[in-house]
């Protein structure tokens, strides 16, 4: 009798980058033809670029890309 072989199926958990949760910040590229924004929190720019080119969107000249800092403008002075 042959031995069968049964399918074994490994699940990957994505691994989340604990260092942009808390001391990075947030960038958000916006796609100007269609009008999605798409919010990546990073430390610097370097590592915003390199997790949006994970998504592989084609035509980058319809993204531009803004980022929010730590003191932004708001509200009352003080």
């Amino acid at each position: 009798m042959a031995k069968s072989k049964k399918n074994k199926i490994k699940i990957i958990e994505p691994k989340i980058d604990t260092d942009t949760l808390d001391i990075g910040n947030v960038y958000m590229f916006y796609n100007t033809l269609f009008n999605i924004n798409i919010f990546i929190n990073a430390n610097g720019f370097d590592q915003a670029m390199e997790k949006f080119d994970l998504c592989n969107f084609k035509h980058r000249d319809q993204w531009k890309v803004f980022l929010q800092c730590g003191k932004q403008p708001s509200g009352s002075k003080k």
